[in-house]
């Protein structure tokens, strides 16, 4: 029927009812066991009524039997989203009303944002924008239901763009749940960006009844900076936070209207007994800024049960921090201000000086780098796993449209930037995001293994999402978090303790809110890589057919052969260790020392002295050199060719091999890929 091209009504309703047949729950497949815990239909009408008669999302679909036709599904809904242009009186609302229910199941299909966007376009002329905000918080909510942060985190996005657009500035306040989603990803500074945005919108709000959320946003962005590990700042901020809920609320300390109050109360008590227990030297200012707002008794009260109780150690409080992927307590206490969290297998680090131009600047880039972070969270990024550390200096000499001036430092353990931003821009100055997100993005790029091209494809496609308007929310950062005074980063930077657990490694970490992605890296396909081990067996033997006889008769290396190959190594891993071990003697034999500045003849020339067939008057390397730790370093050394073979890119200068290795182990195979073979070590 589709194929007979009927009247344009006709089509849509033609590929809607096809889409929904192949969106259909697959009932032919043979379901193994029931759940236990799978409510019954009178339990599922009842939650349904229940959520409809209160105005709230009705519960989405969130795992369960496979579709019919997943693929036949969204590409019909997509010729159906191109084809409604066409049809204007189709009436799109219960397609559109399934796409939404099936959204935990649809949202990893690549066309699931094109669907989204022409289906939400169609819907925009019937009901209007806002309601486009509507659909997208009911999307959000679903995926939160499903535990898909990132994915919910896009759709909240959407929703606050298409409010803020819309005919109700009320839906900007969507921003409170967007700092939440950012705070459960780990991503504080960003958190924190979008609670005190959340307040200042409200503050601008012509609505009375929105002020309420004022000192919601700002107690919340204090909760959110103690997340970070700026346990004194955020004190401070607590503070303010209580008089503007003194100012803009009644009842300010209602238990049960107002329970972000009580929850950032208790808190700050914490804070206070970890301060007495292993920072004592903080009290005197902790107790001066809570004195300030007179909740001492309040705090003193909520600690009288623990009066007797043993406190933790210094360390406990460290690890229990990185356990739970927190700032170290007291981060923001000394000269020198340190964030810190780990995000897509990284640990991210960011320093400063402790006062208030160098803060505002360093958060401002904190906030976008974690934004951007959340972003790349979507795609697969390909980070090596390891530290990366920023170090932010504030120079005035900059001028807001000159580009953000960003340096690698060379260090043997990490990846080490410097970053030197302008001061806040003059408030009749509009910021240009562009140039942080510039710096944001170099920084990612150079802990990527991916080639330029495929890298900036991600950013694209983050732009085309609304990345500029995601970074610059509501008023530039410096304005949004300007709440404390340069006397108050006086006095925390003249505290001469520094952050509790200083100078203790990094403790075990329970759960990463943002990992890194698993499976098969990107551009990895197994017949191609068995067709490389397959050249590599076919290859290296000559490289070394005068050696391999000689070590074969070795008992020697035919232990370190079986103990190695007990460790998972392959053949292929023991012929290219060996080869790269006698091409590199018969390159020095030779005088071809390579060098950082060879040029592409001379690189050229070493290589094919290095992969030649071996002679029988090369100079033969002793049976002995080839140790079990000679035979890793140099599989390592050939690590980065391995990786140059795939399309890969190793950007760092200071590289621990091992960690190439593991990428290349989990991502690519490189442990498990392997292929019948004649065994090439058999006396």
């Amino acid at each position: 029927m589709l194929d007979a091209d009927p009247p344009a009504n006709a089509m849509a309703h033609l590929l809607a009812m096809r889409a929904r047949l192949a969106l259909h729950t697959d009932m032919t497949v043979d379901l193994q066991a029931v759940p236990e815990d799978l409510p019954t239909v009178p339990e599922v009408t009842a939650s349904v009524l229940e959520a409809v008669e209160a105005g709230g999302q009705v519960p989405a679909l969130q795992a369960g039997p496979p579709l019919t036709d997943l693929d036949t599904g969204m590409y019909t809904l997509l010729r159906l989203g191109r084809h409604l242009d066409n049809a204007p009186l189709f009436p799109i609302e219960h397609t559109a009303d399934l796409f939404d229910y099936l959204t935990p199941v649809l949202v990893d299909h690549p066309l699931y944002r094109e669907v989204r966007d022409l289906l939400d376009q169609a819907t925009d002329r019937v009901t209007g924008q806002a309601a486009r905000g509507e659909r997208a918080q009911s999307r959000g909510h679903a995926l939160i239901q499903g535990g898909r942060i990132p994915q919910a985190l896009q759709e909240i996005h959407e929703a606050k763009v298409n409010w803020l657009r819309g005919d109700t500035l009320e839906g900007g306040l969507i921003m409170l749940l967007c700092a939440r989603l950012y705070s459960e990803l780990g991503l504080a500074v960003a958190a924190k960006q979008y609670a005190l945005a959340a307040a200042t919108v409200a503050k601008s709000a012509p609505n009375p009844k929105l002020s309420r959320f004022i000192p919601r946003g700002i107690i919340l962005a204090a909760q959110y900076d103690r997340q970070a590990g700026n346990w004194l700042s955020a004190t401070r901020l607590f503070c303010i936070g209580l008089m503007a809920q003194d100012a803009y609320c009644d009842e300010p300390y209602n238990h049960e209207r107002y329970p972000y109050v009580w929850e950032a109360m208790a808190d700050q008590a914490l804070t206070l007994r970890a301060a007495g227990a292993v920072r004592p030297g903080f009290v005197p200012l902790i107790r001066a800024i809570t004195g300030s707002v007179g909740i001492d008794t309040i705090i003193d009260e909520m600690l009288t049960p623990t009066a007797g109780a043993p406190t933790a150690t210094e360390k406990e409080y460290a690890d229990e921090a990185d356990a739970q992927c927190l700032g170290r307590p007291f981060s923001d206490a000394g000269p020198v201000r340190r964030y810190t969290w780990n995000a897509l297998g990284v640990d991210w680090e960011i320093t400063c000086p402790n006062d208030r131009v160098s803060v505002l600047a360093a958060e401002r880039y904190t906030a976008a780098l974690q934004v951007f972070l959340a972003e790349l969270g979507l795609q697969d990024p390909l980070f090596l796993p390891g530290r990366v550390t920023t170090e932010v200096r504030v120079d005035a000499t900059l001028l807001h449209d000159q580009p953000v001036s960003c340096e690698q430092v060379p260090d043997p353990d990490t990846n080490r930037w410097t970053l030197r931003l302008p001061p806040a821009a003059p408030v009749n100055l509009q910021p240009e995001p562009s140039r942080l997100i510039a710096a944001v993005v170099q920084l990612a790029l150079s802990q990527s293994l991916l080639a330029d091209e495929p890298f900036m494809d991600f950013v694209e496609q983050a732009f085309a999402g609304g990345l500029g308007h995601k970074i610059f929310v509501a008023r530039p950062y410096d304005e949004l978090a300007g709440f404390l005074t340069p006397d108050d980063y006086q006095a925390m930077a003249e505290l001469t303790d520094p952050a509790v657990g200083a100078g203790l490694s990094s403790g075990q970490v329970k759960r990463v809110a943002l990992p890194a992605r698993t499976g098969s890296g990107p551009g990895y396909e197994q017949e191609a890589a068995l067709e490389a081990v397959r050249n590599r067996y076919a290859v290296m033997p000559s490289i070394v057919r005068h050696t391999l006889p000689r070590l074969a008769a070795d008992p020697g290396f035919q232990r370190t052969v079986t103990q190695l190959r007990e460790q998972g190594w392959r053949d292929w891993h023991l012929l290219t260790a060996i080869a790269n071990l006698v091409g590199n003697h018969r390159a020095q034999q030779q005088r071809l020392n390579p060098t950082r500045g060879d040029s592409e003849e001379r690189r050229a020339q070493i290589l094919a002295v290095m992969q030649a067939p071996e002679n029988p008057d090369d100079p033969p390397l002793p049976t002995e050199a080839f140790t079990e730790h000679a035979l890793r370093s140099h599989l390592s050394a050939a690590a980065v060719s391995t990786a140059h073979a795939l399309g890969l890119v190793v950007r760092r200068g200071a590289l621990d091999p091992q960690t190439l290795l593991a990428v290349l182990g989990d991502r690519y195979g490189y442990w498990t890929d392997d292929i019948e073979h004649p065994d090439p070590f058999a006396s």
